[in-house]
């Protein structure tokens, strides 16, 4: 599975905030770009060279990975710090068109889908400038799509039926920096 630069990309948000002036975006944004570069660095190792989109210009395409996987490990800790079991993140975007990373993480209530869900939007509204659609209500596989950065939150039993996981066994695997932290 190939990414196809020729294909328009009509529903991809970028994941730097639309206000870069505002203070309080720069506030959060230090520190974690030196954990981005870092794991962008080695998923350029892996999957060799970026396929740029045939308009934009070489870099902007790069650039836009590290902000989105920013914004996709600042989820996936929210998500940690609600308690959620198995949070994956995934690099897809060699294996889809229309998004770069899925965050796949299993809630045990639909009260713990709608704490992370509600945490999320906010991370994403407040600090990315990033409105998610999807799910507004807890269900058992509820999704999040903020454009680059989608989020299935599964209950155990439909995480295991749906398996994206295996599904999608050719995506790059993030490690996660705070879970490093934790052990």
């Amino acid at each position: 599975h190939r990414l196809r630069s020729d294909l328009p990309h009509t529903r991809s948000l970028p994941c730097r905030a639309r206000s870069p002036s505002s203070s309080s975006s720069s506030n959060v944004n230090s520190g974690r770009g030196d954990d981005a570069d870092n794991l962008l660095e080695d998923l350029l190792s892996k999957h060799g060279e970026v396929v740029y989109n045939a308009g934009g210009a070489p870099g902007i395409d790069a650039d836009d990975d590290a902000e989105c996987l920013s914004f996709a490990v600042s989820l996936a800790k929210v998500a940690s710090e609600v308690k959620a079991a198995d949070i994956r993140v995934l690099f897809v975007k060699p294996l889809v068109y229309w998004t770069r990373f899925f965050i796949i993480l299993t809630a045990f209530s639909n009260a713990q889908i709608d704490a992370i869900s509600s945490k999320m939007r906010d991370i994403g509204e407040k600090q990315f400038s990033i409105v998610a659609s999807g799910d507004t209500k807890p269900n058992s596989w509820t999704l999040l799509d903020f454009g680059d950065v989608v989020v299935h939150i599964f209950l155990p039993q439909q995480r295991a039926f749906y398996n994206l996981e295996e599904f999608y066994g050719n995506a790059t695997s993030i490690e996660l920096p705070f879970e490093k932290q934790l052990q």
